[in-house]
Order: structure tokens, then C-alpha cells, then sequence
């Protein structure tokens, strides 16, 4: 894959504000999402758009042109129904065929798609989300995959009066294979011909990582906008085929993911597995049915597919057959992870397949830097896309990052006051995120994601400890065998980490019978925790005194997405995983006799004796 000039613009002002652009310029935008089903359903009618697994594990596909015409079957009876342009559409349950048919089919006659995230609806303490949704998000319709799921979510004000379409016919609700029985006619084409540029089409909201959710709304060209900058950067040659889960109630899964699959006139096959070690099986069952050209995912999923791929040759074979691209966000990817992937990817191909970086807000699309080349080094996020004003304000020693462009939010949904806040003086939006330069000498070399700035802190000593960048160096240091980590100290003399085991990774340096056995035995091996030790304190012999670690909890219990500790891509919530934890928190300061506890040299005189120094336990 060529990669285009990383040349940037920057713009130096008096107060170190810095101003960047790419000098690729951005083609211009016009027209909508929704206009390539029609051109692709006349282009390649038989050629798939969607596939998905049916209960009896076989794949069941739609075509281009099967698509479009239950699209505008389904937009016709919407309209039937008095759906009109500006109602909402919410969708409760996950990516499905049906699910892009009738989110198409809204979007066709002008109606604004609210994906809302399933774990809202099913996990305990999920509900409040919906409520809290349903202050500014009132729906004409509703759809879920199946009733029985989300009936409680059914009884909400906001919700209760919308009519409820399913694919899975249930009582009190509308089959969606009645909708797709309507003939289309004057009416959705009209409505069809009334879309343009600045036609609200989805209402996406954030995942909450750092409050509650709030609906960004998504123009026709903010999404447009977003896979043209795509297309300039890293064009395709070929039809994309591409297994996928990340959820389309997500910016990166709908507007990157399935849009860009609608663009090219590629197929998605909908990975119905997860990233999770419970749920990774299914992932590698379909990537054994289907070979694809790119793959996006976070770098937990990645991780996941090194573990499976080293014990699995016909797999590495089927994954790098015809890749060409292995895009990650959300979180910086381990060099041991990108080191394994090339390792594997030379041996089936020949040659180091691109990795490349995607870093962006659901405010932006998501879109805001993207890879001009392959990585080198975990944390890089890029440059800004074509089109991107990229404004980097001094902040905490480095840079709070500000985007401008065709592809940002005109506001949040119902919060006119947030809104205005979002914005600057400029209408730079304010990302909340900080970054810094991975060489400050040469700037085309690109960003490095330095965490959120409502996640660092500073520590009693009034340093600032940039919690996105510290995350990154340890988990890259610890080889892969750290999952995650979250780091604590705000007002301390020291910093602490909670940490989660990556159990094949860590399996490599378990001493006992727990080399084969649960995470939980895991915690306890010693060789496990004589390499945690060892690692940490290289870590803190080379680290600034606002980057030693003092003492780690091991965790077994997983990160809790209903508590709001996760989101569904695998954020943090960095703050909401101490405050839910913080007995523990209190027990690593406390000095508390733990097995599940690590302690280590964070003073220079100590560190200078610390060498290879076996791992107390209690201490």
C-alpha cells in the first residue's frame, strides 16, 4: 500500500498554539450516504453487501441489489406509518442484516437513526442510560432484533409510545417483515430526492467513558466527509471484504466500518464474536471461513489474534492471504502485538503488512489524525486528515487537542448549553484529549496520544502525570503480558497501578502448575510475579519520578461495562475503575498485607539497590 506525503501546514502563534493541517487537500463533498446503495445495487446487484451467521452457524447474505430493494420497501412503509424527516428511529439491539435495512431505509426517507447500545438495555444498572437518553431523544420508532430482551426498556417514558418494529415477530409489535412486504412508490422517492449534504442522518452518542451519554448529531456530510478523507489517504484497489464486530451503535463501527464497506462496494461479514477471551472463538471460527483485504479492531482484539494465531497455522494463512491494512484505535497497540503480527505476516507473505493508527472523537465523525504511514511505535495516532484544522494548545507538558472541519458536530441533541461549550472562541471543538509530538524536531514524524485530560492529574508534588502516555510506555514494556492497566496517585507522594493479566501471555513465565490454569492462579505464580516485578522496576529505574509505580494490585475480577468501567469498543473509564475500586486503591497506600499486591522501588536511593530484586508479596 503507497503511503502519501506526510507533509503537514503548521500555523506557530505567540502563546504556542499551533495550528495544523495536512497539505492534501479534501476533495470536495456533495451528495449522501444513502446515494450509494442505489449506484451499487445498479453497478453489482449480486454481489454481497452483508453477511451474517443464523442460528444453525451457517451464513446467511444480502446482495447489493436485494438490499436496496428492502430498503425502499421498508422506507415506504415508515412512511406509510407517518414517519417523516426529522423523526428518530432508535435501535436497541446489535449489527444485523435487518438492522442495516431499516437503518438505511430511515436514513432514505430523511428520519435520524439513534443506534443506542444493547448493554444499556441488558446489563444491570443499564436502564438509567436509556433514561437519561430519553431527555432529549423522543422516537416515532423502535427497533430491536427480538422483544423479550428489552421489554423493560419498552416501559420508559420517551420510548413507551414509539412503534416498536422487530425482526423476530412478538406480540405488540410490528414484524419488520411486514415492512418489507410495502411496494415503494412517489412517496419515498420524493423523500429519497430531498436528502442532501446537511440532512441529519444518525444521532450517535458517546459511550459515557466520562458522564453520562450525549447525542452527537451526524449530517450527511460529516459522514461523507469521513470516508472521502479515508479514500485520499489510504485509497483501496479492490472490493473491500472485511469481519468485523465493532458495534454500529459506535462512530468507528457505522461510520468508518459499514459506511466505508457501502462506499466501496465491498462486503462486511458481521463477526459475531468479541474481543473477550470468553467470546474470541467465534471470532476465529469466521476468519476461517473468510479471508480479508483490511481489518480494524482495538488493540485487546489484537492481542487476542496473536495468542490464536501462534497455535494456529492454517489461520495465519487464511488472515494474511490477502490483508493489505491493520487499522487499531481506542488504545495504544503493544510494539509486542505489531512485532508478532509482522512476524506472522512475513511468514505467510513475505513482507510487514501495514499497521495503522486511528485516533478521533464521535464528535468528529470520528475522524481527526489519521496514518500517512505505518507505525512504528505504540501511541502514535498520526497527523490530521485532509480537510482537519488540528488546533494544539499548551497544556500539562504537552498539547490539549482542538478539532475544526466539515466532519464535526454542528452540536449535541438537545443540550444547547453543552454545545456552546464544546466550542471555543475559534469553533475549534474541544477534544478533552491530550497529545504530544513524537519528535519535536520533526513534526511530520506525527502525534502520540498522551490520555485524556479529565484523566490526568497532578500528584502532591504538583507534577502532572499524563496517565494516556504512561499506559502506553508500561504496557509496551510489559510485552503483552498486561491486558490493561489503570493508574491512580491524584495528590500522592506515589503512583500505584490496578492490573489485568493477559493469561497466554503471562502463561510463558508461570513457574507451578498455573502455567495451564485460571487467571486467578495465575495472579499468584511466582514467575508470573517475579517478571511483573522485574519489568516495573526497569520501568522505574528509566522513569521521571511522575512515572515510577510503587505497587500493583493484580485484578481478577474483569472490567465491569454495566458499572461503566469499560465501554463497548474496551475504553477505560479510567476514573470510574478507582472510585468503584478504591478499597483496593486505599490497600496499595496502606501498606496492606495482599497476595494479589506487587510492591516496588519508586525512590531513587532504592531503586539504585532494586537490580533483580525478588518480588515481596506482603511487604
Amino acid at each position: 500500500m503507497p503511503s502519501p506525503p506526510t507533509d503537514i501546514e503548521v500555523t506557530r502563534r505567540d502563546d504556542g498554539t499551533l495550528i495544523l493541517r495536512s497539505r492534501i487537500m479534501l476533495a470536495g463533498v456533495s451528495g449522501t450516504i444513502c446515494a450509494y446503495l442505489p449506484h451499487w445495487a445498479q453497478e453489482t446487484p449480486d454481489r454481497v453487501f452483508l453477511a451474517q451467521r443464523t442460528r444453525d452457524n451457517a451464513w446467511q447474505s444480502i446482495s447489493y441489489g436485494e438490499f436496496w430493494s428492502r430498503v425502499r420497501s421498508v422506507g415506504q412503509a415508515l412512511i406509510d406509518r407517518g414517519g417523516a424527516a426529522g423523526d428518530t428511529l432508535a435501535i436497541l439491539s446489535g449489527n444485523s442484516i435487518e438492522n442495516a435495512v431499516i437503518q438505511f431505509a430511515a436514513m432514505s426517507i430523511g428520519l435520524q437513526v439513534a443506534p443506542i447500545s444493547p448493554s444499556y438495555s441488558l446489563l444491570p444498572g443499564g436502564l438509567s442510560r436509556i433514561e437519561d437518553i430519553a431527555k432529549v431523544l423522543t422516537p416515532k420508532f423502535v427497533f430491536a432484533q427480538k422483544a423479550d430482551p428489552f421489554v423493560q426498556a419498552r416501559a420508559i417514558p420517551g420510548f413507551a409510545q414509539a412503534e416498536w418494529i422487530t425482526a423476530e415477530e412478538a406480540a405488540d409489535t410490528t414484524p419488520l417483515s411486514e415492512l418489507s412486504a410495502a411496494t415503494p412508490g412517489h412517496a419515498f422517492e420524493a423523500a429519497f430526492a430531498a436528502l442532501g449534504p446537511e440532512t441529519v442522518g444518525k444521532i450517535l452518542f458517546t459511550s459515557g467513558s466520562t458522564g453520562s451519554p450525549k447525542g452527537v448529531i451526524n449530517t450527511h456530510r460529516m459522514m461523507s466527509s469521513v470516508l472521502q478523507m479515508a479514500a485520499q489517504v489510504t485509497p483501496v484497489s479492490q472490493p473491500l471484504v472485511q469481519i468485523e464486530w465493532l458495534p454500529w451503535h459506535h462512530t468507528m463501527g457505522c461510520n468508518v466500518i459499514l459506511n466505508g464497506i457501502l462506499k466501496n462496494g465491498g462486503s462486511l461479514y458481521i463477526d459475531d464474536g468479541r474481543p473477550t477471551p470468553e467470546a474470541f472463538h467465534r471470532t476465529i471460527a469466521n476468519l476461517h471461513d473468510v479471508s480479508p483485504t483490511a481489518s480494524f479492531n482495538v488493540p485487546t482484539g489484537y492481542a487476542l489474534l496473536c495468542a490464536a494465531l501462534g497455535e494456529d497455522p492454517d489461520l495465519r494463512r487464511k488472515f494474511f492471504h490477502r490483508i493489505d491494512r491493520m487499522i487499531f484505535g481506542g488504545a495504544a497497540i503493544p510494539a509486542a502485538v505489531m512485532a508478532t503480527l509482522q512476524e506472522y505476516a512475513i511468514e505467510v507473505r513475505g513482507e510487514r503488512v501495514p499497521i495503522l493508527a486511528g485516533y478521533g472523537a464521535t464528535e468528529a465523525g470520528p475522524t481527526i489524525c489519521v496514518s500517512y504511514r505505518p507505525c512504528e511505535a505504540p501511541g502514535e495516532i498520526g497527523l490530521p486528515a485532509p480537510g482537519i484544522e488540528l488546533k494544539l494548545v499548551p497544556a500539562m507538558d504537552g498539547y490539549e487537542a482542538r478539532v475544526r472541519g466539515p466532519n464535526v458536530m454542528p452540536g449535541y441533541l438537545g443540550l444547547p448549553e453543552l454545545s456552546a461549550a464544546a466550542f471555543d472562541e475559534e469553533g475549534f471543538y474541544r477534544v478533552g484529549d491530550a497529545v504530544s509530538f513524537i519528535d519535536p524536531a520533526d513534526l511530520c514524524r506525527g502525534l502520540r496520544f498522551s490520555g485524556r485530560l479529565s484523566e490526568n492529574f497532578k500528584m502532591m508534588t504538583g507534577t502532572w502525570v499524563l496517565v494516556g502516555e504512561l499506559r502506553a510506555a508500561i504496557l509496551d514494556r510489559m510485552g503483552g503480558v498486561l491486558q490493561d492497566l489503570v493508574i491512580g496517585g491524584e495528590g500522592r507522594d506515589s503512583l500505584v497501578a490496578l492490573v489485568w493479566l493477559n493469561p497466554d501471555r503471562a502463561r510463558r513465565h508461570a513457574n507451578g502448575a498455573a502455567g495451564a490454569d485460571s487467571g486467578d492462579t495465575l495472579s499468584l505464580d511466582s514467575g508470573v510475579r517475579a517478571y511483573v516485578h522485574r519489568v516495573l522496576t526497569e520501568h522505574n529505574l528509566a522513569a521521571a519520578t511522575n512515572a515510577r509505580i510503587s505497587a500493583v494490585a493484580i485484578q481478577i475480577q474483569p472490567l465491569s461495562l454495566a458499572a461503566g468501567e469499560t465501554t463497548d469498543k474496551g475504553y477505560i473509564n479510567q476514573r470510574g475503575v478507582l472510585k468503584n475500586r478504591s478499597a483496593i486503591l486505599d490497600s496499595l497506600y496502606s501498606g496492606a498485607a495482599s497476595p494479589h499486591i506487587i510492591r516496588l522501588a519508586s525512590h531513587p536511593r532504592a531503586l539504585s539497590t532494586a537490580g533483580n530484586a525478588v518480588t515481596s508479596t506482603d511487604a
